[in-house]
């Protein structure tokens, strides 16, 4: 799956906007009614043997708008717009696409928190951390939180997703410091929760633990209320 994130050189977005409107945009695609429809199949060949690979580009002014033009789902957090576009073979990727720089102009350095829920990360229904034990580009920790996301997100049962979509489709996402990271995958058994292992396919070495995704307490206890 190609994803492009828009990066404007005035005011561009945070890493963690991005990585939260890159949540967003992937859900969205697999909740669109086009899912189950006429992208049917390019998904589920994607989805295959677990194969979710995702690619995250950037682009900007009339690139950007060109780019919107190729079937797919945009969303926003913040000041961060990212698309997701119906997955397909890279040979096959629409010249729209294809043309979008895929690392290229660095963003902020995100600061490292030791808690889930902090003043300074604010509250999200659906909670990304990212690992602070690798080095990843902006573009990769945008795709490490969709790999996440969209695995929270197909493992949860109605519930969950209904109060999560009520709550206005909220994303955190917390870069962790080393004991939060740790504690995290101390009780990663709480139902609910995934960890995504990089494939190995750029950057980091196959197997690399990047990210843990889970529901807020706000979700799960809405989730309770409606039944699930």
């Amino acid at each position: 799956m190609q994803l492009a994130a828009r990066i404007e050189k005035v005011d561009p977005p945070t890493t963690a906007e991005v990585c939260a409107a890159s949540v967003r945009a992937v859900i969205g695609l697999l909740r669109d009614e086009r899912a189950g429809d006429v992208w049917a199949e390019p998904i589920a060949t994607w989805q295959s043997g677990g194969r979710i690979r995702k690619l995250v580009r950037r682009g900007r002014a009339s690139a950007w708008t060109r780019a919107q033009e190729v079937e797919g789902v945009t969303a926003r957090s913040g000041r961060a717009e990212v698309r997701a576009y119906v997955p397909c073979r890279m040979d096959r990727v629409p010249e729209a696409v294809a043309k979008l720089q895929i690392r290229s102009t660095e963003l902020d350095e995100p600061e490292r928190s030791d808690q889930v829920d902090s003043p300074s990360t604010g509250r999200g229904g659906l909670i990304v951390v990212l690992t602070p034990d690798v080095v990843m580009s902006w573009g990769k920790q945008a795709a490490q939180s969709a790999h996440a996301g969209q695995l929270l997100w197909q493992g949860a049962g109605d519930g969950h997703r209904e109060a999560w979509l009520r709550g206005g489709e909220a994303v955190t996402v917390v870069h962790a410091t080393v004991g939060l990271w740790r504690a995290l995958l101390d009780r990663t058994v709480v139902d609910g929760t995934v960890v995504v292992r990089d494939g190995g396919f750029t950057e980091i070495p196959a197997g690399t633990l990047t990210a843990v995704a889970t529901w807020s307490p706000e979700v799960r206890e809405l989730a309770a209320r409606l039944g699930q």
